[in-house]
């Protein structure tokens, strides 16, 4: 992959990256439940991670003309507590939620939105040489399968919340 195409692509990343930044931002605010709404911002937070590190990609590759190294060590440890403190608190909302067509759509469109990008970059690695390259979009579909994760998670509670509980809490009903 050229440095200019790499560029192309990395400003594809980018704006794809702004674009689920509103769209979250946006959710996070009209969602009517609280797993909901605490889902997109969550991955409104996320997003905003992922512009940073592309952009600073980028700003380094333009104006140094290399690819930049990146260590996503630190990153992958910090998501992981974050992704498991986020679904500590998802359980401990379940009494205070009332699904709502609205937010199983936004969970839907999420989901694709998640897909998508995943295949965007899945796309850029299968043409990626540089092994810093390869990091930085590792970390990036990681990511992107694990924001699509969450989004799942939620979008089971909100359309089927008795599997959810079994799965998620092991609770299975007494009787």
């Amino acid at each position: 992959m050229t440095n200019e195409s790499l560029i192309s692509a990395l400003n594809e990343a980018l704006d794809m990256e702004k674009k689920g930044h509103a769209f979250y931002e946006e959710m996070s605010k009209k969602s009517t439940n609280d797993i909901t709404k605490k889902t997109f911002s969550f991955l409104k937070d996320n997003e905003i991670l992922h512009i940073d590190n592309i952009k600073a990609f980028y700003e380094t590759l333009k104006r140094d003309g290399k690819v930049p190294a990146f260590n996503s060590d630190a990153f992958k440890t910090e998501r992981r507590n974050e992704y498991t403190i986020f679904r500590e608190r998802l359980s401990s909302l379940k009494d205070k939620i009332k699904p709502k067509d609205d937010d199983k759509k936004a969970c839907e469109f999420a989901m694709d939105f998640e897909n998508k990008g995943y295949k965007h970059y899945e796309k850029m690695l299968k043409r990626a040489k540089d092994a810093n390259l390869i990091k930085l979009l590792k970390f990036l579909l990681e990511e992107e399968a694990n924001h699509y994760e969450s989004i799942k998670k939620t979008y089971e509670y909100l359309t089927d919340s008795a599997n959810w509980f079994m799965f998620e809490e092991g609770s299975f009903p007494q009787g």
